[in-house]
């Protein structure tokens, strides 16, 4: 079904947004330059965004979202993880975070300036919740056997590290052999092999 007219302008002003945005850097974005491209008018995108900070704000914010409900997802099923199950789980975060460039350039630029965004509060807040997940799967893990004794905090600040870095380094939209190896280095974070 397709979007409705007023979602799908909003939605081209929000990617046109993120995409200056983590080019630009806040303070180098213009609205100008985000109607532009969008393909709007100048008075739209205040339509949908009251400023250009409120615009930024969502650039940063509204992916996390996403994530959030995906580990609400998947907690949901954390009782029946299994290896395979998880191998999955590590494989779709290695595809979303290498899908999401422009997504985490963004966070990492707030990540950057704490003293200048406010948003630095909701990153922290996620980056805890995230924490708390993959502990949690290491917990059961460790339970059932099928992961080895570690440190779950240890395991989720590396994880989280390590998916972003992937991310901000690799600039170019990997190949499935380098993504491979990214998904089997992120299985051994967790004590496992491929």
């Amino acid at each position: 079904m397709a979007k409705p007219r007023s979602d799908q302008k909003r939605e081209e002003i929000f990617q046109a947004g993120l995409k200056l945005f983590a080019q630009n850097g806040y303070s180098k974005t213009t609205i100008k330059e985000i109607a532009k491209e969008a393909g709007v008018s100048f008075g739209t995108v205040f339509t949908y965004f009251e400023t250009k900070e409120n615009l930024f704000r969502a650039c940063v914010i509204e992916p996390l979202a996403y994530f959030k409900e995906h580990m609400l997802e998947v907690y949901e099923g954390l009782d029946n993880l299994t290896l395979p199950k998880l191998k999955e789980l590590i494989g779709n975060h290695v595809d979303l975070f290498l899908e999401m460039e422009q997504e985490l350039r963004i966070i990492q630029y707030v990540i950057g300036q704490p003293h200048r965004f406010s948003e630095i509060e909701e990153l922290d807040q996620f980056a805890d919740a995230f924490f708390l997940f993959i502990q949690d799967i290491v917990k059961i893990g460790m339970k059932k056997g099928f992961l080895p004794e570690s440190d779950p905090q240890e395991v989720g600040y590396g994880y989280l590290a390590y998916l972003s870095g992937i991310r901000l380094i690799f600039t170019d939209h990997a190949n499935v052999q380098l993504t491979n190896a990214f998904k089997n280095q992120a299985l051994r974070l967790f004590g496992i092999g491929k």
